[in-house]
């Protein structure tokens, strides 16, 4: 039996820029997995191979395909699906990722078999046990999965996952193509995934409603065990916030001095927790992390609260001055409201540059299906192809500018700070000019509607 992944490819050109290209973690999970059933599986990442799906498909003539992407990709998830129903009906289409497990009845329709709304490994393994002919009499048994039956989709119940119960992925296809996937200058740049959804409530985050917003933590021992035996000088760490619980950053430390672990480690924190541990923080810059991300949202406290976000502006500006203090880049990331006026640009970016900031990234307000704002959102929205939901598209009317107006001083907001990150070295490893022109291209596409 042979199983393809594939990664879809971006429909968004800004994202093909080469500045952040992660690898794919959850491919290489589903490919471990395949091969602890004794399963002949490939990787087909269609971010880089420049192959057509089509011609894959030919070529490796697979039973089953399973499609794994976000929610910027759903369009692009659907018409890969559609692709293989047209190949080979016969062919069993599997959908999964963090958009399928949270958004799945989005994925009902002909061209797919099974749904994975579970961000465990085991409705994978069962359904590769079924072998090739899936019997149905067997998938009600399958906790985790969404399937048809007399055109009638079937979700089973959630299945929670153990991440201490996940093996160490098999990173045979990273090894392969480790000069494609980097974070900033980083490169090459492997993640580790150490924990699902996330225990604090900010009412814009997605990353919390996975895993039916029940946070689970691997054990450290492990994580520090699949570090060890990365073969690369810079880990990413992608948790939605990886310092949470100080007696596990502790045992990560130790165990990274005590192994002898010489990376440069990335990772998300919340300011708050940066602010409450400096100590942590400062060993932590010790055993080789090199940047933080944090997610600072905003420069008021107003909108702050908005957000549910539980911080200040006061912590968000501490959190900046501790990481200065012991040599760890905040890299932080921003997003400007639809109720902002033209000043609000020129504020956060004046507000960028006062606290010395290398790096910042700006997003556009963006209620994402599965939250709570999109809930309170729903009914203004102007769109609903999940392609814009890429935090660079208005998917809001802005309510004191014009969509032109905005998307044009969005526009030299990104530049600005674009130069700031390369004056401040940030960008060293870029074309300057292709990112201009790349991003000139899509802003004029959007300014001109």
């Amino acid at each position: 039996m042979n199983v393809l992944l594939v990664r879809p490819k971006s429909l968004n050109i800004i994202a093909n820029v080469n500045v952040i290209n992660l690898e794919p973690l959850d491919l290489e999970y589903l490919y471990t997995a395949a091969v602890m059933e004794n399963v002949n599986c490939e990787i087909f990442d269609s971010l880089f191979d420049r192959r057509s799906l089509k011609d894959v498909l030919a070529a490796f003539k697979p039973d089953i395909v399973a499609i794994s992407g976000y929610i910027t990709q759903e369009a692009v998830m659907l018409d890969y699906c559609g692709i293989v129903r047209e190949h080979d009906p016969s062919v069993k289409v599997i959908v999964g990722g963090v958009h399928a497990q949270v958004n799945y009845e989005r994925f009902f329709c002909d061209s797919i078999d099974y749904i994975v709304h579970s961000a465990s490994l085991e409705p994978f393994r069962r359904m590769l046990r079924l072998g090739k002919n899936f019997d149905e009499a067997l998938l009600k048994d399958i906790d985790g999965i969404c399937y048809r039956r007399d055109n009638e989709w079937i979700v089973n119940k959630q299945l929670l996952i153990d991440p201490d119960e996940l093996p160490i992925p098999d990173r045979t296809h990273f090894n392969k193509n480790k000069q494609l996937y980097r974070y900033l200058g980083y490169s090459p740049c492997a993640i580790v995934k150490t924990a699902y959804s996330c225990p604090y409530q900010c009412s814009f985050c997605y990353c919390r409603k996975v895993n039916n917003g029940v946070y689970a933590a691997r054990s450290i021992d492990l994580v520090v065990e699949e570090i060890a035996g990365i073969d690369c000088d810079s880990v990413h760490i992608v948790d939605d916030t990886f310092l949470v619980d100080k007696e596990r950053i502790k045992r990560f430390i130790a165990l990274v001095k005590e192994k002898g672990i010489q990376k440069n480690f990335i990772f998300y924190s919340r300011a708050d927790f940066v602010v409450d541990n400096e100590e942590l923080i400062k060993e932590l810059g010790e055993i080789g992390t090199k940047g933080i991300i944090v997610g600072l949202e905003a420069i008021d406290d107003c909108t702050l609260d908005s957000y549910s976000k539980q911080c200040s502006e006061d912590v968000n500006e501490s959190c900046i001055k501790i990481l200065q203090k012991h040599n760890i880049d905040c890299l932080a990331l921003f997003i400007i409201d639809i109720n902002s006026v033209k000043s609000d640009f020129d504020k956060l970016y004046s507000w960028v540059e006062s606290v010395g900031l290398k790096y910042a990234s700006v997003s556009i307000f963006t209620p994402i299906p599965g939250t709570p704002l999109f809930d309170e959102y729903k009914d203004r929205l102007t769109t609903d192809k999940m392609q814009y939901w890429d935090f660079l598209h208005l998917v809001l009317e802005p309510t004191n500018m014009s969509r032109k107006a905005f998307y044009l001083e969005y526009y030299k907001l990104f530049l600005k700070l674009t130069y700031l990150g390369k004056r401040n070295g940030v960008y060293d490893f870029v074309d300057m000019q292709y990112i201009r022109n790349t991003a000139k291209e899509f802003f004029y596409n959007l300014i001109n509607g």
